[in-house]
């Protein structure tokens, strides 16, 4: 395993690298179209743009067509320029699966993966949360997505009146979650979580640009990261558009 990632945390391993570029963004390298053009489109995009990154998250768009092994290039620079990846497959299964997705992304490279806190600790998350702060990797739990229909079940109440939302993010804090998931179109959301979880837990803001979110706000509510994606890999002129986002 990288001496690297030994050496340090997945937090501080972010927070190096947003400090080393002056970034706070995170790019989703996600491709949809022909199968034949992702790939390449991918290593060209993130070599184009890995200046202005702190992180680099990728989704189903990549990994499922192409598996671990196909996406070694895009793995191999990220490791180059020291620049986090994350894998974003939103794990929500039990225990003995979740421990095989741990095992196999942190193995390939991968240093943080995105999980659903619904599925629970125990049997679920809880030893997959422990083995990857064993091997120093991170765990970033969702608390508020960022597209239309999120308020369906993320706002969902308990029976004592509390949002799933925040149901999460207590969740994060108390299972030691590296970070969370909160949409950068929903301020007032980030300004409660970042309350529950405090500074040592990151918060992710996904949403910027496409979706209708904007990087700056989604910052100044307490975001310390926000997740950009077809903003940048539509760009007729990737760097210079997350050079822009980067200045937030």
């Amino acid at each position: 395993m990288n001496s690297d990632r030994m050496a340090h945390s997945f937090r501080e391993r972010v927070l190096e690298a947003s400090r080393r570029r002056g970034s706070k963004v995170v790019l989703n390298l996600d491709f949809a179209g022909p199968y034949e053009g992702r790939l390449d489109n991918a290593v060209r995009v993130l070599n184009e743009t890995k200046e202005h990154l702190a992180a680099v998250k990728v989704n189903h768009h990549l990994l499922l067509p192409f598996g671990l092994q196909g996406i070694r290039a895009v793995i191999d620079i990220c490791k180059e320029e020291g620049l986090p990846l994350i894998a974003d497959l939103k794990m929500n299964d039990i225990e003995s699966t979740n421990l095989n997705i741990v095992d196999s992304l942190l193995g390939y490279g991968f240093d943080a993966v995105i999980a659903n806190p619904f599925v629970g600790k125990a049997e679920g998350l809880g030893k997959a949360i422990e083995r990857i702060h064993s091997k120093n990797g991170g765990i970033l739990l969702l608390v508020y997505m960022s597209h239309k229909g999120a308020d369906e079940g993320y706002s969902l109440r308990l029976e004592g009146g509390e949002p799933l939302y925040r149901v999460f993010a207590r969740r994060a804090k108390e299972w030691g979650a590296d970070g969370v998931i909160v949409s950068a179109k929903s301020a007032e959301k980030i300004v409660e979580t970042r309350q529950i979880v405090g500074r040592e837990c990151l918060i992710f803001s996904p949403g910027v640009g496409v979706q209708g979110g904007d990087a700056s706000a989604g910052i100044a509510a307490g975001a310390d990261f926000v997740l950009v994606g077809r903003t940048i890999t539509e760009s007729l002129d990737p760097a210079k558009t997350a050079a822009e986002l980067k200045s937030v």
